[in-house]
């Protein structure tokens, strides 16, 4: 059997980033929920301060009140969110932070430059409903480290994708045991910018080398498209107790898995 090396991305996949008609979602770690849309996916962390949003789609209260009854169908109190986390500004990842200021007061991060960025350059400038509509609290950098009480997010310069664009490397816990969850912030160079495209690889290259160093076992990624998530987030919510956690990878597979962001350069 032959097996691809990178996803397919066709104008259909960007299209279906802008359907807010249709979202699922799984409880992936003992301390972690995905959810998603058909394309966009963010993530919930459950921490010792409360609830960490990590990215938040697009900017429509449909995706706020599919992240508010999946954080209600776990289990989870949707008054403990305190953090909105971005990997970067574009739209569909800084999405419903509106409503998460507006209703929890959520303290904000982004890197500063990629909040320049969005200021400058809305995605879809005769559409309010896409401007940023709530101001970033922290300004985080490489090296940083985000503070939740009894864990930490690791955060990492990958610009390429964004000019300011993050990625995060933090823990998670399946069935009690500590694993190491890496997300990447940007998942596609800027066509047609050969210089953004070298950025993006050298980005690449960098995340990678920290994959190795925090010894991470769990790739995570916001869209759907990189990692079949769809299909994983239907299985991680049928799992049984003896089936395996199909986000841990190890770490030879997370290496694996950051080749995919070179594959679709090529």
């Amino acid at each position: 059997m032959k097996l691809e090396n990178k996803p397919r991305m066709t104008w259909e996949t960007i299209n279906r980033m802008e359907d807010m008609t249709w979202f699922t979602h799984a409880l992936i770690f003992d301390d972690l929920l995905i959810v998603s849309q058909k394309e966009t996916s963010c993530f919930v962390w459950k921490t010792e301060q409360g609830l960490v949003v990590i990215d938040g789609i697009w900017p429509d209260k449909a995706v706020y009140d599919a992240i508010i009854e999946a954080i209600k169908d776990v289990g989870w109190n949707p008054d403990k969110i305190s953090k909105f986390v971005m990997t970067h500004g574009h739209v569909d990842h800084t999405g419903c932070g509106k409503w998460l200021v507006d209703n929890h007061k959520a303290v904000t991060y982004l890197s500063k430059t990629d909040d320049e960025f969005w200021r400058e350059n809305p995605t879809k400038p005769d559409r309010p409903d896409t401007w940023k509509s709530f101001d970033i609290d922290h300004f985080i950098a490489d090296g940083d480290i985000i503070d939740c009480g009894d864990k930490m997010i690791y955060v990492y310069e990958t610009p390429g994708h964004t000019p300011g664009c993050l990625s995060y490397i933090f823990p998670v816990l399946d069935n009690g045991e500590q694993h190491m969850a890496a997300l990447f912030g940007g998942a596609t160079p800027p066509w047609n910018n050969e210089d953004g495209i070298q950025q993006f690889l050298q980005s690449v290259d960098y995340f990678s080398k920290a994959v190795n160093a925090k010894n991470v076992d769990v790739m995570l990624s916001n869209h759907t498209v990189f990692d079949n998530g769809i299909e994983k987030i239907n299985y991680a919510g049928k799992r049984l107790a003896y089936m395996p956690n199909i986000y841990i990878l190890g770490l030879e597979g997370c290496k694996k898995f950051m080749e995919v962001y070179k594959n679709i350069v090529e």
